[in-house]
């Protein structure tokens, strides 16, 4: 049943990231094509907007993205599309889970599509092998491509938990009679708050623990290593966090649901 409303799910959410990734394609192939005309000064300037275009929507994809995702999840659960939604044969978690796992699935696919169109758009002869070069040097002690594949998964494991730290604000803020879309921003703006202070006491313990951590990471011996070790700390925190986040949507969806 999850693969059914999972399917139902991205195909709502193609409404809204089709036209998103027709943009973004379109431009990449503009600047591609004024790109062989480079030397017209007309052209050149044509070319610099929208490039700057460009630019500009590939560093909001994601957060429309997120956007569109927080989006489905309001309208398919908790205004009119909900009535329907939660007649079907399905459990609350797994209508939660599958608007997670469909989050996660976009935004992989918006990263895909932008590693894509920048490649049309910018690609010049020896360009891979310039990024393997970069990938392969040593940082730290650790490979460059580790630490991005590393700070990759704990972008993801960031993005997943804000999106159900607005799961739970919009769960808890439409259990309410009245002012339900204020009452879900606050929650929001709560929880964002509530999370900020629960990192700077985690770092305050990390620092409390080894008060040494800050002054290594200016050393000419820090290691990448040492950074990492930070960093994991926080992402299982983070997950935590996440979890923490899960639990309170799916219980005031399960429990306190009140539809508009």
């Amino acid at each position: 049943m999850l693969g059914k409303v999972l399917k139902y799910d991205l195909k709502a959410l193609n409404r809204y990231l089709i036209p998103l990734y027709a943009v973004i394609v379109g431009l990449s192939v503009m600047v591609r094509l004024l790109g062989f005309f480079e030397k017209v000064p007309v052209i050149d300037i044509v070319l610099g907007l929208m490039i700057v275009a460009l630019v500009l929507v590939i560093a909001f994809s994601f957060v429309l993205t997120g956007i569109f995702n927080i989006k489905h999840y309001l309208d398919n659960l908790f205004k009119d599309e909900g009535y329907l939604t939660h007649t079907l044969p399905v459990k609350k978690g797994t209508l939660l889970l599958s608007k997670v796992l469909a989050s996660l699935i976009t935004l992989m696919i918006t990263f895909i599509l932008i590693v894509v169109s920048l490649l049309v758009a910018f690609y010049q002869k020896g360009l891979f092998s310039d990024i393997t070069d970069l990938f392969n040097l040593n940082l730290g002690g650790l490979e460059f491509y580790k630490f991005m594949i590393y700070m990759g998964i704990y972008g993801l494991i960031g993005y997943i938990t804000t999106i159900l730290m607005v799961f739970a604000a919009i769960a808890i803020g439409y259990s309410k009679n009245t002012n339900k879309l204020v009452s879900s921003v606050v929650w929001a703006l709560i929880f964002y708050f509530g999370m900020e202070f629960l990192y700077l006491g985690m770092l305050g313990i990390v620092m409390a623990i080894n008060p040494s951590f800050i002054a290594s990471l200016e050393a000419e011996t820090f290691l990448m290593t040492d950074l990492l070790n930070f960093f994991t700390i926080f992402m299982v925190f983070t997950i935590l966090i996440g979890c923490a986040f899960y639990y309170i949507s799916y219980r005031f969806m399960d429990k306190k649901l009140n539809l508009e």
